[in-house]
Parts: C-alpha cells; structure tokens; sequence
C-alpha cells in the first residue's frame, strides 16, 4: 500500500481542469468517435482520466496498483500510431481499468491476500493480451476483497473501497474496486471478473452497468 501511495504523490502532467471534466463525462464509445475525428488524442483522455482516478481515489479508496506512468507513454505511441493510419484495433488509445485478479505483467496479483504480495506477474493474462492488441492501454488496477470471497471490497493490503454515494456504504464485490471507480468517471471501461454476482452485485451497488459474459 506504501508503494501504490507513494505514486498517489507524484505530480502528473498538467491538464485543464475544465477539459478533463467534459472528458470524463463522455462515454468509451463517444471517446473512441472523437479520436477517430481527431477531436481528442488519447494522450488527452489518458492524462483526464489519471488525474479522475487520483480524486476517486482519495475518497473512495478503490485503486490497487497505479500505471500512469507506462499509459501515458503508450497514449503517445497510440497517437503516434494514429497519425501514421495504422490502427490497432477498435479500442486504440482507450484507457482501461483492471482488476486486481487479472494479471498484467510487471505487477501483482494479489486477490486481496499478503501471501500473494511482492510477487509480480511474468506475463500478461489472456484477457490484458487481448485487450492491449486492440489498442487499450490499462493504468490502473482496483480493489477486491480478500480472497475474493465477500460481497464488499476490503483487504489488509489495500484497504476498504467506499460507496461512491455514500461513504458509509459498501461498493459491493469482489469487482467493488471498479464498480466504484467507473461511478466515479474514473475510468471509462473496467473489466472484473463474475462467477456469483462479482460484476453485477457492485455495478448494482453503484448505479452504472455491469455485463457478465456467457459462455
């Protein structure tokens, strides 16, 4: 937790205030129509979003580990990319959050468990691969309950993620971290995971939409 605080401080690139707020009210759909009309950039919607999920951070205690620093480093490639027509694929230059259960390399996996600290993934999983060959960007990872076994978000790592409407509530779980954070705006697309309810019970919880696939 230190370490993911210790990043919270670092300044991030300055952006207008007024700009990122008309960003994050935009949906993934209408932030992906406006890179293709040269609206915005993705290095505009990154840089949005990581300043929204520093303030969804500090009240709602939702993030796990912190990739602002890489993301904005692809938004540019993404951008890059852009100007030269080549297009990864229908999610190019979009930021995603990621569920702390989902491996992405370089980072932990933990479940909401301590045996599981300090021991970062070697790889991505299937499902970060897929989506970075589409052109996503992840930047950051959210909270779960420990062992992902509870309808609530709160481990001895991470912390307690609060309701984004009441701070005094739950934001559900296991997916409770991005169910909070998306509420928030703080991210325009999250991916959880859901075998008993962990999408549908927080994006419940949290008033937006939560989609578990079928087989």
């Amino acid at each position: 937790r230190s370490g993911r605080d210790a990043e919270l401080e670092k300044a991030l690139p300055p952006f207008d205030a007024k700009r990122a707020d008309k960003i994050v009210k935009m949906t993934a759909c209408a932030l992906l129509k406006a890179m293709d009309k040269g609206e915005l950039t993705s290095l505009d919607i990154v840089l949005a979003y990581c300043h929204q999920a520093k303030k969804a951070q500090a009240k709602l205690n939702c993030l796990a580990e912190l990739n602002f620093e890489e993301a904005i480093a692809l938004a540019r490639e993404r951008d890059e990319e852009r100007k030269q027509g080549k297009i990864r694929g229908p999610l190019h230059g979009l930021p995603i959050s990621v569920k702390d259960q989902v491996d992405m390399k370089g980072f932990d996996s933990t479940c909401g468990t301590s045996c599981r600290c300090f021991k970062p993934s070697e790889e991505d999983s299937l499902l970060v691969k897929l989506l970075r060959d589409h052109g996503a960007i992840p930047f950051v990872r959210t909270n779960i309950p420990q062992a992902l076994f509870l309808p609530e978000s709160s481990n001895d790592i991470w912390g307690q993620t609060n309701n984004p409407f009441d701070l005094k509530r739950t934001a559900g779980g296991s997916s409770g971290g991005e169910a909070a954070l998306v509420a928030s705006r703080g991210s325009p697309l999250g991916i959880g995971t859901d075998i008993g309810g962990s999408i549908r019970g927080p994006a419940l919880f949290c008033g937006i939409y939560g989609f578990k696939p079928t087989p």
